[in-house]
C-alpha cells in the first residue's frame, strides 16, 4: 500500500506543558513521549482560531473563518465547501470520525436558541463534512455525556449509549472501526476527545477518580502560578484528563500493532488550543463563560504536536514556529494529493 493510513488524535483545550516531551515533570504521557522519540516534534506549534468550532472549521476546510463564515461557535460548516473528507475520500480513502464534531448546529446569538439543532440529536450525513464512512460522534459531545456516561450517534443515526470512563469509552468506538478495518482501502481515522475540555454544564473537570490524590503534587506552569485563575483547585483532575487521553493513545498504538498496521500508519497528535484557566479576559466578551480560551496568548494558543510515521521518523525536534492552520494541507500531502492554494497553509 502506497498511500500511509492517517491516524488524527485530537484532544480539546490541552496545553502543551501537560507533556513528558514538552516538560512535564508527572508521568502523564509516556505513550506520547515514546511516539515522539519515534517521530517528529513540533516544539512551537500554535492554533489559528482558539476557540472550538472556528478551529474545527479550519481544519476541515484548510480555509480561515473570514472564507467559511465560522468565525465563533454555533455556526455550522457550509455545505457547498469542499473539505477534507471529500478530497481524501477521492484519492481512495476509508474515512471513519469518532468522538466531538462541533460543525452541525447554528445559533444566531451565542446564547439563543438552536436554529438549526443537532446539538443533542443525531448530525445527518449532509452535515458531517463530506464523512461517508463509521461515524460514532455527537455534535456537542460535552452535551450529550459527562465524565462517566453519555452517548454518540452511529452512521444510520442510531444512538449509541455507552457507561463508563468517557475518553475511554470514545476510543473504545475507535478501536471498533480498526477491529472490522479489512486493508483494501488506506483509512483516515479521527479521534475527537472532548477531553481536557471542562464539563460545561457542571463547571468543572472531570478527571477519573483519584486524579485529586495522584497528581496532588503537580507543579503549576509560570503563567497560572504568577496570575491565579482557577488552576490551583482545577489542575489535578485537569492532568488527570491528560494521562488518560495518553493512556487511550496507548490503546490505539497497541491495536494497529495487533494488526500489523502500525508501520504503515501515520499519527498526528494535537490540540484545538490551550488554556489560560480564567488568568486573562475576564469575561471581557462572552459575558464570563468559558472563560479559558479566546486569548492570544501562549497559554492559549500553543498546543502540542507531534506526527510520526512515514515522512516523520527519526526523534527530531523542529523549533520553527507552526501553524496547525497547515494540517489539512499536510494531511492531504501524505495521501498524495496536492491541493495547491486551495487550502491555507504549508506542506
Amino acid at each position: 500500500m502506497d498511500q500511509p493510513n492517517i491516524l488524527f488524535y485530537f484532544t480539546d483545550q490541552q496545553r502543551a506543558d501537560t507533556l513528558g516531551c514538552y516538560g512535564q515533570k508527572l508521568n502523564i504521557s509516556p505513550n506520547l513521549d515514546q511516539l515522539a522519540t519515534e517521530g517528529v516534534l513540533f516544539e512551537n506549534a500554535f492554533t489559528a482560531q482558539p476557540l472550538c468550532g472556528p478551529c474545527r472549521a479550519l481544519l476541515q476546510t484548510g480555509k480561515y473563518p473570514a472564507v467559511t463564515g465560522c468565525y465563533r461557535n454555533a455556526i455550522a460548516l457550509p455545505a457547498h465547501v469542499k473539505t477534507l473528507a471529500d478530497y481524501i475520500q477521492e484519492a481512495g480513502y476509508e474515512t471513519a470520525y469518532v468522538g466531538k464534531w462541533h460543525l452541525a448546529s447554528t445559533r444566531k446569538e451565542r446564547k439563543a436558541p438552536p436554529a438549526e439543532d443537532y446539538e443533542t440529536k443525531p448530525v445527518p450525513p449532509e452535515r458531517r463534512g463530506g464523512y461517508r464512512g463509521f461515524w460514532r460522534a455527537a455534535d456537542l459531545l460535552e452535551f450529550t455525556s459527562h465524565g462517566y456516561e453519555g452517548y454518540v450517534f452511529d452512521e444510520n443515526m442510531k444512538k449509541r449509549k455507552f457507561t463508563g470512563y468517557q475518553v475511554n469509552r470514545i476510543t473504545d468506538f475507535a478501536l471498533e472501526f480498526l477491529d472490522g478495518y479489512c486493508g483494501k482501502k488506506p483509512f483516515f481515522l479521527t479521534v475527537s476527545h472532548i477531553e481536557p475540555h471542562h464539563q460545561k454544564d457542571r463547571q468543572c473537570y472531570e478527571g477519573p477518580i483519584g486524579s485529586r490524590w495522584k497528581f496532588q503534587n503537580y507543579e503549576l506552569p509560570v503563567d497560572l502560578k504568577i496570575l491565579g485563575g482557577d488552576a490551583k483547585e482545577a489542575y489535578p483532575d485537569y492532568l488527570g484528563y491528560c494521562q488518560s487521553l495518553d493512556d487511550n493513545l496507548g490503546r490505539v498504538i497497541a491495536k494497529l500493532k495487533e494488526k500489523n498496521i502500525y508501520e504503515n500508519t501515520v499519527i498526528i497528535f494535537t490540540s484545538d488550543r490551550g488554556s489560560h484557566f480564567k488568568t486573562r479576559s475576564r469575561g471581557i466578551h462572552t459575558g464570563g463563560e468559558d472563560d479559558d480560551k479566546q486569548s492570544f496568548h501562549d497559554s492559549c494558543l500553543k498546543v502540542p504536536l507531534v506526527i510520526a510515521g512515514s515522512g516523520f521518523r527519526g526523534g527530531k525536534r523542529i523549533s520553527a514556529l507552526i501553524s496547525t492552520a497547515s494540517l489539512p494541507k499536510t494531511i492531504l500531502a501524505m495521501a498524495g494529493v496536492d491541493v495547491k492554494n486551495a487550502m491555507a497553509g504549508k506542506i
